[in-house]
């Protein structure tokens, strides 16, 4: 794969993830106005995480170039990550979504490997930086990387406060693992 496939995987995961969770939020606002601003903003942080992408691959375009093999990419499987998407985008389309079904799918988002591809591509996106002499923009990535740990701790709050369900909650907590 060359960075220019991993980085149209990861754009294509970003952007369709923010559109699950916009659905989730028009689909169960219903149940309570919390609810559906708590899926707003996690559709709204998947939405600036595609726009990170966006950047630095244009970033990436002028100083390392897209063409080149994808080096260092740890061992994931994109297609079981859109194939999984693919599975969470039935479920809501459906209409019998709950709003603990809502809780699953977004922790099984979050505990994905998308999030692999992702820290990845910072990676490469710092280096590219670096290599462009423009440290400044450093601050972007690092505000970035914080904010997913924010996102994270958004998911844990939800679920403990909108779910009953224990089991839930322990697999929302259990996230904090994946994203010290």
């Amino acid at each position: 794969m060359t960075l220019s496939d991993i980085f149209d995987a990861c754009q294509d995961i970003e952007l369709r993830q923010a559109k699950l969770y916009a659905a989730l939020s028009l689909r169960l606002g219903d149940v309570d106005e919390r609810i559906a601003r708590f899926w707003e903003q996690m559709s709204t942080e998947e939405w600036q995480h595609y726009m990170l992408v966006d950047f630095g691959r244009s970033l990436c375009a002028q100083t390392i170039g897209l063409d080149a093999p994808a080096a260092g990419l740890p061992g994931v499987s994109i297609q079981q990550i859109t194939d999984a998407l693919d599975e969470h985008e039935r479920k809501i389309d459906s209409g019998e979504i709950t709003l603990n079904g809502a809780f699953e799918i977004a922790i099984a988002i979050e505990g994905s490997e998308a999030d692999t591809i992702y820290m990845y591509l910072l990676s490469t996106i710092k280096k590219a930086i670096y290599e462009s002499d423009q440290p400044y923009l450093i601050s972007r990535i690092s505000h970035v990387e914080r904010d997913m740990t924010v996102h994270i701790d958004r998911l844990i709050d939800a679920t403990r406060q909108f779910s009953k369900v224990p089991e839930l909650v322990r697999s929302a907590q259990a996230l904090k693992e994946h994203h010290p």
